[in-house]
């Protein structure tokens, strides 16, 4: 029997398509819930120039919105409205019925809740030992 190596391989293209293969063969006919397909929504300006990026997954039916930055430069002019808009409509075209996420910016609260999100939890000494809030919306299905 050979030498069984455990090793750090960072983001590896080739492993993670492997991997996703392998958890779609676990979950084929079990009825469990497959990998989470993570995606990126990009904003860029008419010469190609990015302002600000979407990071989320989906799993499941249900759409997690991970990451949302615009460039300081670029803020305060309705990039992030923008950027959650065009999440919330590819989870509904992805046949996702529930968005969620986790957000430790509590000025985020108010903006969300104008657009339709709730908060479900507090949870106390989370990442980085903050205080984090889950924030989630349902989603209407697309006719």
């Amino acid at each position: 029997m050979s030498e069984l190596i455990i090793r750090d391989l960072g983001q590896d293209e080739d492993f993670g398509n492997w991997f996703r293969e392998l958890l779609e063969l676990e979950a084929e006919g079990s009825g469990r819930v497959g990998p989470a397909d993570e995606r990126y929504l990009v904003l860029s300006n008419e010469i190609g120039d990015w302002i600000g990026g979407l990071r989320f997954s989906l799993r499941g039916g249900v759409a997690q919105l991970i990451d949302v930055a615009v460039a300081p430069e670029e803020r305060g002019r309705g990039h992030a409205h923008r950027l959650l808009a065009a999440f919330e409509q590819r989870a509904r075209e992805e046949a996702a019925h529930l968005a969620e996420f986790w957000t430790d910016d509590f000025r985020a609260e108010g903006l969300l809740a104008a657009l339709g999100w709730t908060k479900i939890l507090m949870r106390e000494r989370y990442f980085g030992e903050s205080t984090w809030m889950l924030m989630e919306k349902r989603l209407e299905a697309l006719e």
